[in-house]
């Protein structure tokens, strides 16, 4: 099994799907490979993923709203080999993560 494919799969939303989920919103800028996304689920999220120059990896940084401290915010920032993250996805693929 090709772990790209299911994971391509897992993310096939179309415009529909976007609109229809308020909560999930997609931003685009230019040509870069970087995209944004939105959430406002139990805490209010803010991703960021920009592919490496080079095409060998990907910077990803999140901004979580914290619980706690409304009006604070926590980030984390992630740099990942495509290497690193086909690992990542054999070990979510493992634990079932893709499953519907």
């Amino acid at each position: 099994m090709n772990i790209k494919k299911t994971i391509a799969k897992w993310f096939n939303i179309t415009e529909e799907d976007v609109k229809a989920n308020d909560y999930c919103h997609p931003k685009k800028f230019g040509e870069s490979r970087s995209v944004e996304y939105q959430m406002d689920g139990l805490a209010k999220t803010f991703c960021k993923v920009t592919e490496w120059s080079n095409g060998e990896g990907l910077d990803i940084s999140f901004e979580t709203e914290d619980n706690v401290k409304l009006g604070t915010w926590k980030n984390k920032r992630i740099e990942l080999h495509t290497d690193e993250l086909e690992t990542f996805f054999y070990c979510l693929n493992d634990l079932g993560y893709f499953k519907n």
